[in-house]
């Protein structure tokens, strides 16, 4: 599946935190656009169940796929640095971790609808890097599952 994105859109995914869990990708302003567009496609009226236009179009949300993968990769990448100032960054940003309106809150809360979620959650709040191909596998299976589950209910 391919996605042609704004340039704008670069990297986005690291600080739309906000936008990590299901719900909330499809109240975007570019999942609203996107699924705009898929609806006038098809010829459907404005307000049609947004699983409904997106599996008949072969689309998944703009942020579902993908999304969570670049918030990890800057996790990792404050681990892996020996610079003492990122450090004291990893430790504030866990002292914080508990209000909603940070990165680290939004990151655990998406965190936590995923299977395994504990493996995730458990190695941040430790101060872990999280092994990236893993994630991404149980991401994808997470979604995928996530659709089938949709099918069989929609």
């Amino acid at each position: 599946m391919v996605f042609a994105l704004t340039a704008g859109l670069y990297g986005c995914q690291v600080w739309a935190t906000f936008s990590l869990t299901y719900d909330s990708s499809v109240t975007t302003r570019a999942h609203v656009f996107h699924l705009g567009f898929l609806e006038k496609l098809l010829g459907v009226k404005k307000g049609t169940d947004t699983h409904c236009v997106l599996r008949e179009t072969g689309q998944m949300p703009i942020f579902s796929i993908g999304s969570d993968a670049p918030a990890i990769r800057f996790w990792n990448s404050l681990l892996s640095s020996n610079n003492p100032l990122r450090e004291k960054v990893v430790r504030a940003v866990l002292l914080i971790a508990n209000k909603s309106d940070t990165w680290t809150y939004q990151v655990l809360h998406a965190l936590q609808d995923f299977p395994a979620s504990q493996q995730f959650l458990n190695a941040i709040r430790s101060h872990e890097s999280i092994h990236l191909k893993q994630f991404e596998l149980t991401l994808r299976e997470h979604i995928f599952g996530s659709w089938r589950e949709l099918d069989t209910t929609g």
